[in-house]
């Protein structure tokens, strides 16, 4: 009886229109007709043990998976713009994946410019506010802000315009009880239109954050350009609150997310920002037995969500391996996918703890995933010895504490030239290039980079020149650069140098020769996390993000002749840290 159910809830779906599936309800925790920015809680309710997935389908427009399945039947939906919704839940029996339940509902979302002037509006978040303009007709438009005594306006990311609708944007990055305005500005061609300013005042900061300190305040040798750090902050004094914080580049909050909606702050640490004014990140939940991968706005609202049992189910049905736990990284590519790190356990002897990457479409749907085990050499094991118990203590998800802890993956980068995948593999001290091809790629190693892999070194002379145990791996659009925060565990190991260094790294992949262009040693030893980045104006920008033994991070700008023009101290570890020109533009 389920399959002519199935055919007539796609056909009222698709027609917009609300369909009800018996045995199943959808409830939301007030009446449509809500405006712009509130908050909705969505109730699902059916008989018996199920999975709720749950959608949201704008007026013309297809469904959208906010929140995947899980056993939890509630959802808070936060929408931004206005207009006709249709909410859908799907409810699947845990023992019976095949029988699922269906239920949609149409919701209204109504404009906050109701006068035809814009209006400014408090979140929940006191450093964040919610901007809505009237409509603009065409072109495309930003929202502004600045101190209300200064006329430095900063832009948010730019929306096309609606002749119908209104236009809207969360404000962040602004300093605590302080009072701004903020305007709106239309772009038709090389015409730019500014609305008159409109006042607010942000709140006060409302918990406990890190403290920063400013050694070396930032100069004209300095990037002005990237004017706000995001910090990905794993303790606090140390107190674990995994918390994301933004400060400007004199130290000062400007952001921080408070663990409104879905995920407590001390449990979810940011991976990347995506540019356009959202984070990823993940958590664990459930006592340790799965993760969740959440991407979140500026005002703290999940936007979209997905949990590791949900990944595992979808993997299975397309033939591959499960997983363990997800780690270390969720990275948005510009091919619009997201890409994570699993674990895998291969029991031995020895049992063996490899990797899975794992890409998601933008409905985090299962598309394409790589298997370590089918390309790795397993014969090179961690070159300093490490097991699951040596690298995640009491929260080794492994069924063995005693598991080899072989690759320990850390961070994925894309390759824009040929769409392929650049890895930081920890314990092989490798960087490995991986055959991609946006989701279309064999898996293939193309080359590893590092001791003992298919790179020839050149370039500036040292006595253990190639990196170590390293984080944050990037390849930089537009050349052939690739930038290392190198932690040195296994260098500490072999030689009396015990310092972290920043790495930029010239890559000739014809004929595999390996240039060291930047080899700055960066005064602390920092054994695990860390950050590097190459800024606009040309310098470099290293994060030793675990400072032994004081458990502090440090964040330090070179200049190409080796000048430190900024230097940056957290109070506190964080997991990376990140410059970006504003929290919508990295």
């Amino acid at each position: 009886m389920r399959a002519p159910l199935a055919v007539f809830s796609t056909f009222f779906i698709a027609a917009g229109l609300a369909f009800a599936d018996p045995g199943l309800t959808l409830t939301p925790s007030i009446g449509s007709s809500q405006p712009v920015g509130t908050s909705i809680k969505w109730t699902a309710s059916a008989s018996g043990s199920m999975w709720y997935q749950f959608s949201v389908q704008p007026s013309g427009g297809a469904f959208s998976i906010v929140r995947d399945f899980s056993s939890s039947p509630t959802f808070t939906w936060t929408p931004i713009d206005e207009g006709q919704y249709v909410i859908r839940v799907v409810a699947q029996a845990t023992g019976s994946p095949s029988t699922t339940l269906t239920t949609t509902q149409g919701f209204a979302i109504t404009t906050r410019a109701l006068t035809g002037f814009p209006v400014v509006t408090a979140t929940s978040n006191p450093l964040v506010a919610l901007y809505s303009a009237p409509p603009c007709g065409t072109g495309t438009i930003v929202a502004q802000f600045a101190i209300a005594t200064q006329s430095n306006w900063q832009s948010t990311n730019s929306k096309p315009c609606s002749a119908t609708a209104s236009s809207n944007f969360y404000i962040a990055g602004m300093l605590a009880a302080t009072n701004y305005k903020m305007r709106h500005v239309v772009y038709n061609g090389s015409q730019a239109t500014a609305s008159a300013p409109v006042l607010f005042t942000t709140g006060a900061i409302s918990q406990t954050l890190p403290t920063f300190q400013l050694p070396t305040p930032a100069t004209q040798q300095s990037s002005l350009a990237e004017r706000v750090v995001l910090h990905s902050m794993l303790d606090v004094a140390n107190v674990k609150v995994t918390l994301p914080v933004a400060t400007d580049i004199f130290g000062r909050v400007i952001w921080y997310y408070n663990g409104m909606y879905g995920v407590p702050s001390a449990l979810f640490y940011i991976t990347r920002p995506v540019d356009g004014g959202t984070m990823l990140g993940l958590s664990s939940c459930c006592g340790g037995a799965d993760y969740t991968l959440l991407e979140i706005d500026l005002a703290g609202n999940a936007v979209r969500q997905t949990m590791m049992s949900t990944i595992n189910r979808q993997l299975a049905q397309l033939g591959y391996e499960t997983v363990k736990g997800i780690h270390h990284e969720a990275v948005r590519f510009p091919n619009g996918q997201t890409l994570l790190i699993g674990m895998l356990e291969h029991t031995g002897p020895p049992d063996t703890l490899g990797d899975m990457i794992i890409a998601l479409d933008p409905n985090f749907q299962v598309v394409w995933a790589w298997n370590s085990f089918d390309h790795m050499d397993q014969s090179r094991g961690p070159l300093l010895g490490e097991t699951c118990a040596i690298s995640y203590g009491a929260l080794c998800p492994a069924q063995s504490l005693s598991a080899v802890d072989w690759l320990h993956s850390n961070s994925i980068s894309y390759s824009p030239d040929d769409h392929n995948l650049i890895v930081s593999m920890r314990h092989q001290d490798w960087v490995v290039k991986i055959d991609y091809q946006d989701g279309q790629g064999s898996g293939n190693v193309i080359w590893r980079l590092g001791w003992q892999g298919d790179f020839t070194f050149a370039g500036i002379a040292d006595l253990y020149p190639w990196f170590s145990h390293q984080h944050d791996v990037d390849w930089q659009p537009g050349s052939d650069l690739v930038t290392v925060f190198d932690n040195g565990n296994t260098r500490c190991a072999v030689t009396s140098s015990c310092m972290s260094r920043g790495q930029v790294w010239q890559l000739d992949e014809e004929n595999h020769i390996a240039t060291l262009q930047v080899n700055d040693y960066l005064g602390v030893y920092s054994d695990r996390h860390g950050s590097a980045q190459i800024l606009s104006n040309g310098n470099y920008f290293f994060s030793a993000d675990y400072v032994e033994p004081w458990v502090v991070a440090n964040h330090v700008e070179i200049t190409p002749s080796g000048s430190a023009v900024y230097d940056l101290v957290t109070l506190g570890s964080e997991y990376r840290t990140f410059r970006m020109k504003s929290l919508y533009q990295q």
